[in-house]
């Protein structure tokens, strides 16, 4: 097996009809492999059971990897708008990358910080090429800027992931 790839294997089927081979590569994307072995005509109930199953493991297999998947990037810029994108809609418990490509120190902070709100994240200085990464918020609104340079402001808003896969 390759490095970084997680496969399963499904051989167990009436009559050793098929052997099925499902890979994940470290991108996430999903490999499958389905042979047969000595189909006799009649299996087709077999057959599509087997290839439903295949479908199910694939469905699930590409949700799973889906919510583990890489974080959402939110890139800083030295012009406005400041944040791509400026509004950042994100799934419910995936996580939240800011980068810093500019020469500047900035911080992504919630607004919430200032005075007696709940403060949801606050970076700190953020220098040339650095990240900023949190694991996950809950859903709502967040409304953020750059305490060094008050004229960036950005939001994120968390969707439920229930309700994501219907916008």
């Amino acid at each position: 097996m390759k490095k970084g790839f997680r496969c399963e294997s499904l051989e167990s089927v009436p009559d050793g009809v098929y052997t099925i081979s499902m890979c994940t590569r470290p991108s996430g994307n999903v490999m499958s492999n389905t042979k047969e072995h000595g189909m006799q005509q009649g299996n087709d109930v077999v057959r599509r059971s087997v290839l439903g199953v295949l479908v199910l493991v694939s469905v699930l297999t590409t949700s799973w990897v889906g919510a583990v998947s890489a974080p959402f990037r939110i890139q800083m810029e030295s012009r406005s708008p400041y944040f791509a994108p400026v509004t950042a809609m994100v799934r419910a418990g995936n996580p939240i990358r800011w980068e810093n490509p500019t020469g500047s120190h900035h911080t992504i902070t919630h607004n919430g910080c200032r005075g007696t709100g709940a403060c949801a994240f606050d970076s700190g200085s953020i220098g040339p090429d650095g990240v900023f990464e949190i694991a996950e918020l809950p859903p709502g609104q967040y409304p953020y800027h750059c305490a060094l340079h008050p004229i960036m402001r950005g939001t994120v808003v968390i969707v439920d992931t229930e309700l994501s896969s219907e916008v």
